[in-house]
């Protein structure tokens, strides 16, 4: 079953509950690592009951880790979501990206903050001398891509399709026509 497209106004739930889970990870991960378990007031408010929580600098070890493998995690799902098709507009629109939002989201348009959050920052030095991609395979011709964003069309950015690829040959056809519907 599909999850419903994110909007502003199921926005605050979702990031509230994904909140919570991340807590809860955060403390299991820094509870299993041998972290002090800790009592602590539920609110600021010195008159609020204790919760048990881990150590302060354990559970953001913690909360970064796991920050850094939902990363991993959401590009492991980009990747799918390429290969099974999807263009970096639609990536865009269902991770809720906005354009310069934040530096994770540099580009002009969702489809390049899409991009952007996939292949990272375009202002390292190693993007700026080298240039960025993003690895896939294609489903079509069953070749690895070197995706390197909306730069130049689908023939230039996505390197390394067979010679007939099909899913290659109607993203250029409908590049094309793009091209050919502007005034």
């Amino acid at each position: 079953m599909t999850e419903p497209q994110p909007t502003p106004r199921n926005a605050p739930d979702r990031v509230t509950a994904a909140r919570t889970e991340a807590r809860r990870a955060a403390f299991r991960l820094a509870r299993d690592r041998g972290a002090q378990i800790i009592t602590r007031p539920m609110f600021r408010d010195a008159t609020a009951p204790t919760t048990h929580d881990a150590e302060p600098l354990a559970g953001a070890r913690a909360a970064r880790d796991l920050e850094l493998g939902a990363r991993g995690a959401a590009r492991d799902y980009i990747r799918q979501a390429r290969e099974a098709g999807h263009d970096w507009e639609q990536i865009g629109h269902a991770l809720g990206l906005a354009p310069e939002a934040d530096a994770d989201q540099a580009g002009a348009t969702v489809a390049e903050a899409a991009y952007t959050y996939a292949a990272g920052s375009p202002y390292t030095d190693a993007a700026v001398r080298y240039g960025r991609s993003f690895a896939w395979t294609c489903r079509s011709c069953n070749q690895p891509i070197s995706d390197r964003g909306l730069i130049a069309g689908p023939a230039e950015d996505e390197r390394g399709h067979a010679e007939r690829c099909s899913r290659l040959t109607a993203a250029v056809a409908e590049w094309n026509a793009g091209w050919e519907a502007e005034p």
